[in-house]
């Protein structure tokens, strides 16, 4: 699916839940480097953490001194957001306002269906009813509740949330996919992953343990510590937000970026180096009748489309196409061995369940009859039912990305690093006391053992991995947490 060029001068860009951690920061970076550009901020400054924050980010946005319009609501107040597009008109809307937290979804359930559906609903139809180029809204790495894949692909299905906030997330994207569908209105989706640094949420973990060990408090550690987090660090997911935000996905499917990436599909990240290891030398050498279809490929300008010897699952496909949600495999079940047609056929029925179509040739008939391949290939490519009569997905302008560190942190590491950094902030105290103030404690309901980003897409479509190192990033916390509550 192609994407079209959104020049961030001159525009007007709507950014809801302003106040929030991820939203001031997005308006800073947002006034900061372009000029010619209005911001319009909407934010209805809950107490579900300190409001002093909230307050305190908009200062410092206020101190810019720039094009910026603040407006304190609820996006879940129709009439007001209604009014907003009339009067502002934005073109580019990045909405971020949502109820968050997993386990306050538990406790507080109307929170998150009044802002996180009833709010994502009212901005879906002002987009429907003015001229919006394009919609980005924030989805989560909840959606993927309990998948033991790792890393978790945007391939993957995600229908079994275990928390109402990551029900909530899910269904924002399926909104937004009928939405885009309906009325043609570009939309992508980012699935944040445990988002961290200065000026934070105080819910999250890193701040939660650092109050409660500057006030000499026992923090818990879930899972008895055996949780891994994808830590992505604020700059990273700013970044990855304005490069999105330029580049709308469009419905006709003319051409996609270039990249000789893998992707990661496989169930056992010690698996997928392995299967990373051999699909590279496999593309590297491929076999006569691969080499001479992957040429008649690229003169074709098929080329750009497709992968070869892509990872989907526990599997190596010869050539993948995410665009028409097809593989190709040649010499598929045509291989000597009982075991490799029995893996072959696995495959195949893996590929139907994750919702693939898999073109098969043999050797002979792409040596053979190269053309006739290429035929069967391209007509499947332009939409034609073929082989199975059902033909490919319509293209809808709709994407959805993860943003996460591609490099999951144990969090005992995690909490290690922390107090290190703490220590050397000022924060606390050289002697303290780590291990009096630690208690090892099960799984809380809702939360997940280990969240992991499979960034591939990003990179490939936007040239964009976050890369912020975790001891760099909990280094900036510290230090702003020293200054920020040097007086308290």
């Amino acid at each position: 699916m192609v994407k079209y060029n959104i020049a961030l001068e001159g525009k007007t860009v709507l950014v809801t839940g302003a106040a929030g951690f991820i939203g001031s920061n997005l308006v800073m970076r947002l006034l900061k480097d372009y000029n010619d550009i209005k911001v319009v901020g909407i934010d209805s400054m809950t107490d579900y953490y300190d409001v002093n924050l909230k307050k305190e980010r908009l200062e410092k946005i206020e101190a810019l001194g720039r094009n910026w319009t603040f407006i304190e609501e609820s996006i879940a107040n129709k009439a007001c957001i209604d009014q907003l597009f009339a009067d502002h008109k934005p073109t580019i809307v990045v909405n971020l306002a949502a109820q968050a937290g997993v386990r306050y979804s538990i406790t507080n359930p109307d929170a998150y269906i009044e802002s996180n559906l009833i709010g994502f609903y009212n901005i879906l139809e002002a987009c429907r009813h003015h001229t919006v180029e394009h919609l980005v809204y924030a989805s989560s790495s909840s959606v993927y509740g309990s998948n033991k894949k790792v890393p978790y692909s945007t391939d993957d299905k995600v229908d079994n949330p275990v928390s109402l906030y990551a029900a909530t997330k899910k269904s924002n994207e399926l909104m937004a996919h009928a939405y885009s569908k309906l009325y043609n209105i570009p939309s992508t989706g980012l699935r944040f992953f445990t988002v961290y640094g200065p000026a934070g949420r105080p819910d999250m973990a890193y701040f939660g343990f650092t109050n409660k060990l500057r006030e000499g408090k026992t923090i818990q550690i879930f899972n008895y510590g055996n949780c891994k987090r994808d830590f992505t660090y604020i700059d990273d997911i700013v970044e990855g937000i304005v490069r999105v935000m330029q580049h709308a996905p469009e419905a006709s499917p003319k051409s996609s970026p270039k990249g000789k990436d893998l992707g990661i599909h496989t169930a056992d990240p010690m698996m997928y180096e392995v299967l990373k290891e051999r699909a590279e030398k496999m593309r590297k050498n491929p076999t006569e009748a691969e080499s001479a279809l992957w040429n008649a490929l690229k003169a074709n300008g098929l080329g750009v489309k497709f992968r070869q010897q892509h990872i989907i699952e526990d599997f190596i496909v010869d050539f993948y196409c995410n665009e028409y949600k097809v593989t190709i495999e040649v010499d598929g079940k045509y291989h000597g061995t009982f075991t490799q047609t029995k893996s072959d056929d696995e495959r195949t029925a893996r590929l139907i369940e994750l919702g693939y179509t898999e073109l098969r040739f043999t050797n002979e008939e792409v040596l053979g009859d190269l053309d006739n391949v290429l035929k069967k290939i391209k007509t499947f490519c332009s939409g034609t039912p073929f082989p199975s009569g059902e033909g490919r997905e319509e293209a809808v302008p709709y994407k959805v990305y993860n943003i996460g560190n591609n490099s999951p942190e144990n969090l005992l590491d995690f909490v290690t690093i922390l107090q290190e950094e703490l220590v050397a902030a000022g924060v606390l105290p050289a002697d303290y006391d780590f291990e009096s103030h630690k208690e090892l404690v099960p799984m809380q309901p809702g939360d997940v053992p280990v969240t992991y980003a499979d960034t591939t897409p990003l990179e490939q479509d936007f040239g964009f991995r976050p890369s912020t190192p975790l001891r760099q990033g909990l280094q900036a916390f510290a230090k702003w947490y020293a200054g920020y509550y040097k007086e308290v």
